[in-house]
């Protein structure tokens, strides 16, 4: 086969679709391989009589192909359609001789049929997915809730809370917990995912408060670094509090510590810059130190926007 990107994903694409096939008794038939040495006719032909097997074994056999004409879908039947049109066109190159483009036109058939089957699942990979999907958008919409909650807290007063139906949140959590243990998992889905939503808008809302408080106008070069020493001192405190509640991975812990880390480093030399009278490099100083803190909140899971910018 002259196309070499194409030819390595096929096999595997193959046995995918064929699984079911074989759970039902049905024997798939062996990809040929051409052995080292062996004449390029032989191989070839043989390779060919192989993907020839394995295309009408799928078209026969295959319980994806068999849905595809009894569903709704017009796509997925189209490229059934295609599917076999192909199949025909390299049974008519492979009596004719041409080995190389009846396997091409194989190759594309069976692309086509693995693209069909993906549009129509059956009830039961259906299922399996919505019931997966539930577990993974129940456990982020609680984490986010209680981060939100702890985020909340720590900037209460300051400017930066944002409102947050705690209690409707907690609701949908609820009624999505009565649809998933009666086996809908779908409308399940459906309304954490508007919960989850709702509790992620509310943390970006109340971080970007802060460039809106930022916004104000400071009488002095002190009082602003002042200001941004809290901010940065405030961000600090999200980091362990969302380090606990999304519990990243320990490379992504490692990564979002080291961030911290740096940020101590410029803050302590942002404050011998003020203590030294010299307000310019403090506060380039300390903003810098922040977006590492934002860095570090970002590798730990928050979504953060990158509100400071450092001055020149």
């Amino acid at each position: 086969m002259t196309v070499k990107g194409r030819k390595s994903g096929l096999p595997l694409a193959a046995i995918v679709l064929a699984g079911a096939a074989t759970a039902a008794g049905v024997a798939m038939p062996a990809m040929a391989q051409a052995p080292a040495g062996a004449d390029a006719s032989v191989s070839s032909q043989a390779l060919l009589e192989s993907k020839v097997r394995l295309v009408k074994l799928l078209f026969s056999q295959s319980p994806a192909m068999q849905r595809i004409p009894q569903s709704n879908n017009a796509q997925a039947k189209k490229k059934l359609a295609d599917a076999q049109a192909l199949f025909a066109k390299a049974t008519s190159e492979a009596e004719a001789g041409r080995q190389a483009s009846a396997i091409k036109l194989l190759d594309e058939a069976l692309r086509e049929i693995v693209t069909a089957s993906r549009m129509v699942p059956d009830a039961a990979q259906l299922a399996s997915q919505e019931r997966a999907r539930y577990a993974g958008m129940s456990e982020a919409t609680r984490t986010f809730l209680n981060l939100y909650k702890g985020v909340s807290a720590k900037m209460a007063g300051k400017g930066g809370a944002a409102s947050l139906d705690v209690n409707g949140v907690n609701a949908a959590i609820g009624k999505a917990e009565s649809l998933a243990a009666a086996g809908n998992h779908k409308d399940a889905n459906a309304v954490l995912g508007e919960a989850y939503k709702t509790v992620v808008g509310a943390l970006n809302r109340m971080l970007m408060a802060e460039t809106i408080v930022y916004d104000q106008k400071f009488e002095t070069p002190a009082e602003e670094y002042k200001y941004e020493l809290a901010r940065n001192r405030n961000y600090e405190e999200l980091v362990p509090l969302a380090i606990a509640q999304l519990n990243p991975s320990r490379d992504s812990a490692a990564v979002s510590e080291s961030y911290v880390q740096q940020s101590r480093h410029l803050r302590d030399a942002s404050q011998k810059h003020a203590a030294s009278g010299d307000y310019t490099n403090a506060l380039k100083t300390i903003q810098d130190a922040t977006l590492h803190l934002q860095r570090s909140l970002r590798v730990a899971g928050v979504i953060v926007p990158q509100t400071t910018e450092s001055k020149p």
